[in-house]
């Protein structure tokens, strides 16, 4: 039974792990050496991890036991900065929990009703699935291609 919950702060570094091996299994061959060096300093931001420790930045795991298999993380109050799931869990609706529970804390917290997201590529069908829609046109920010894309919450 996999279980989704916040975070707790011992347990961001495994998180960040997930989150690297998963983006360099899936997207890294589609981005610019740029872009996989960039999101590196994503998941290894001294900054970024201050900001969950604080509270500022809400992180969500999804939990096999006490392994993590999957991470949604939400910044700058409504955006979905983070979702990977690790690939012996695809396909078995974690992606979607962890996008529900971001959703529930950008409402019930952060008091919006919206989540936006910058969503990789070989991603968009999955935020479509949800009901995110696109927002502008595909672009490219230090070398990694997205969509950006928005969900109305509630």
């Amino acid at each position: 039974m996999i279980n989704v919950r916040e975070l707790r702060k011992d347990e961001w570094t495994q998180a960040m792990a997930l989150a690297w091996r998963t983006f360099l299994r899936f997207e890294a061959n589609d981005c610019e050496p740029e872009g996989v060096s960039s999101f590196y300093r994503f998941v290894t931001d001294d900054d970024l991890e201050k900001m969950f420790l604080i509270g500022e930045y809400k992180a969500f795991g999804a939990f096999d036991g006490d392994r993590i298999v999957g991470i949604s993380g939400v910044r700058s109050t409504n955006f979905l900065s983070i979702l990977f799931v690790d690939e012996a869990y695809h396909r078995r609706g974690i992606a979607t929990a962890l996008v529900e529970a971001a959703a529930e804390y950008i409402c019930d917290e952060k008091k919006k009703n919206e989540m936006t997201v910058y969503a990789a590529m070989n991603a968009v069908g999955f935020y479509l699935r949800l009901g995110f829609s696109a927002t502008g046109e595909k672009r490219s920010e230090a070398g990694i291609t997205f969509l950006p894309m928005c969900l109305r919450i509630r």
